[in-house]
């Protein structure tokens, strides 16, 4: 059978498991020193096993841990500016969901007060019905509102004023809506 029909699945028993993770890190090894001829690279791997306290490093641990550091070094002097660490993806991702939740926290607050403010005129609940923390939304509602009513007034009374200050330089004549 060819590698292309076997499916890859767990193997159970420990010398063969042991026989196979040789033999595929010795093709790796291999491809790796090829990779690091042919490109001018300088390869570092690790690996282990969440169970074992083995770790397999190439081309020597002190090598692979040279080479890392290397590497973080490089890139703490000359970050490319697309090159983001993942931890820093990741905080700007929550930080980006904690904003949305938040506007949709005082969504949903916003419309709570607002159904508390439409039970009242309902009469359909009671003011000593209400938490302290309704009521003290309520009072913020109600002075947002008083201050519309009060803009909307003076909108009007500025309209009002217009409509008089025309009909005076129209020569006594009515005016009939029409500017």
């Amino acid at each position: 059978m060819t590698k292309m029909g076997v499916r890859p699945s767990r193997i159970v028993d420990l010398r063969k498991k042991k026989v196979l993770l040789d033999k595929r890190l010795e093709s790796l090894y291999k491809k790796a020193k090829h990779l690091e001829i042919l490109c001018d690279i300088e390869i570092g791997m690790f690996f282990f096993s969440p169970g074992d306290q083995n770790i397999f490093a190439w081309p020597s641990l002190t090598q692979a841990t040279d080479r890392v550091k290397n590497y973080l070094d490089f890139f703490d002097k000359q970050r490319p500016i697309k090159m983001v660490k993942h931890e820093d993806f990741l905080q700007s991702v929550l930080n980006a969901k904690e904003d949305k939740i938040n506007q949709l926290e005082k969504i949903v607050e916003k419309k709570e007060i607002e159904y508390n403010f439409n039970q009242l005129v309902e009469e359909i609940k009671r003011f000593d019905e209400l938490e302290v923390r309704e009521i003290k939304a309520l009072i913020n509602l109600f002075a947002v509102k008083r201050a519309q009513l009060d803009e909307r007034a003076k909108q009007l009374n500025e309209n009002v004023e217009t409509e008089i200050d025309s009909n005076d330089y129209n020569d006594g004549k009515e005016n009939e809506g029409h500017l």
